[in-house]
């Protein structure tokens, strides 16, 4: 299937099950009394100075995102930390400007900056990936451990079910990948050699293309075995996450009333929730986080409506716009364009399939 057509059916898939969600949250009360106004007044009432803080906050993170990239890469090679920002600011610029085409834009800048092979880069994207997982999935199991929640409607009732099973669902699949991960490092030469044993059927040029894209994709592993770095790592990813939950945090009291009341760990209940919505992200609009947020605000913690709304738009807006304003300084800069960008990962992509 073409790249085209796949991401028009990846984006109408996302749009069935999002249309299918917002549908279903219409039919209640709560939702057929939505009053506009009200919508309004909780946003233009938000408190600046908290927004403001939130907005620096943000880009602390990406601060932190390029930290950590940098001692996942350091047993591998010295990379510039200036890079590696500027890599984090287009990466997710692209993301929210072009969707989930926009994931490789990072490896992609990076390999091309640094000269690192890209399969190591997808290794080291690949370990972030399994970092933010199991670090987010920790943070909700400690906001439930230390605030108990419970529902006081059947869709409540069964919003948490769905959280649980998505929290229980990403750890059980990041422990896989972790012990295949370490296990393929630690065990590099003897799996390649079994691997290549295995597919002898293949030309030869194909077993020495093979061989180079896996040896590649173990040195972006390298930080494995790497205590220094590993910590180091794990350290930032604690920092970031600290960070992600007080941005949410600090948004949502920003609008008073009944959020006023919100805790730092449900704050970091309403970010899990949010986070599971990324699996819908529709270009420019984002889609599942909003909803993934105000779900979590009016099933669990019963806001209204309205502030729930209002909440969840800010809260992309205050995560978007100051990334998307680096990206596209960034971009003038460098004389690139978020099309040339995609270009870039789909061109490296592409270089790395053809050596196998």
């Amino acid at each position: 299937m073409k790249k085209s057509l796949r991401r028009w059916a990846w984006l109408a898939v996302g749009g069935v099950v999002l249309g299918l969600i917002v549908y279903n949250l219409s039919r209640s009360p709560e939702w057929r009394d939505f009053r506009w106004d009200r919508l309004w007044a909780s946003i233009t009432h938000a408190r600046p100075g908290l927004l403001l803080l939130s907005v620096g906050m943000v880009y602390a993170t990406y601060f932190m995102r390029a930290l950590r990239w940098k001692y996942f890469l350091d047993p591998i090679q010295k990379a510039s930390l200036g890079v590696l920002l500027a890599a984090q600011f287009l990466g997710f610029s692209s993301i929210y400007l072009i969707g989930r085409p926009g994931e490789l834009v990072r490896p992609a800048y990076i390999s091309k900056k640094e000269n690192i092979p890209f399969s190591a880069m997808m290794a080291v994207w690949l370990l972030e990936r399994i970092f933010d997982g199991v670090f987010m999935v920790l943070l909700f199991s400690t906001a439930l451990f230390f605030m108990p929640l419970g529902a006081d409607s059947a869709r409540g009732a069964t919003l948490l079910v769905a959280v649980h099973e998505g929290a229980y669902g990403l750890l059980a699949f990041s422990a896989l990948v972790v012990a295949f991960l370490v296990l393929f490092r630690l065990q590099t030469e003897t799996l390649t050699r079994w691997l290549i044993r295995a597919l002898g059927f293949l030309p030869g040029a194909w077993h020495r293309h093979l061989e180079h894209f896996l040896h590649s994709f173990s040195s972006g592993l390298t930080v494995i075995q790497n205590w220094k770095d590993f910590l180091a790592s794990v350290a930032t990813t604690v920092v970031l996450w600290a960070f992600n939950t007080t941005i949410f945090w600090w948004v949502l009291k920003s609008l008073r009333g009944s959020l006023d009341q919100i805790t730092w760990l449900m704050g970091a209940v309403v970010l899990f929730c949010a986070s599971l919505g990324l699996v819908i992200q529709f270009p420019g609009i984002g889609g599942g986080v909003q909803v993934g947020a105000i779900l979590a605000l009016t099933e669990l913690f019963h806001v209204g409506v309205e502030e729930a709304t209002g909440a969840a738009i800010l809260v992309w807006v205050v995560i978007f716009v100051p990334c998307l304003l680096a990206g596209i300084v960034l971009l003038v800069r460098e004389g690139l364009s978020f099309r040339k960008l995609e270009a870039l990962a789909e061109e490296e992509r592409a270089a790395t399939v053809e050596t196998l």
